[in-house]
């Protein structure tokens, strides 16, 4: 490959992401499950956060049947 050059390393003086201030790593904050009781402070707003949840595992849970459903509909009509 005439055409490509080889990538010169130098240092141009510029700072990418200063590192100065990291002592080690970083761990996340672990949030027991009691802990998001001040979050939802009605029964109404539990039960919403519930049914949200359920309704979006159900309408993902809907895209793999129907996807699923079309692919075995497909290789029926293809091996039939």
């Amino acid at each position: 490959m005439a055409g490509m050059r080889r990538a010169e390393s130098y240092d141009d003086g510029h700072t990418i992401a200063d590192m100065s201030d990291v002592r080690g790593a970083v761990r996340p904050e672990h949030r027991g499950s009691g802990d998001f009781s001040d979050e939802l402070q009605s029964a109404e707003e539990r039960w919403m956060v519930v049914l949200g949840t359920l309704r979006a595992a159900l309408s993902i849970g809907m895209v793999y049947i129907v996807g699923f459903g079309i692919a075995i509909a497909v290789m029926v009509a293809l091996w039939t």
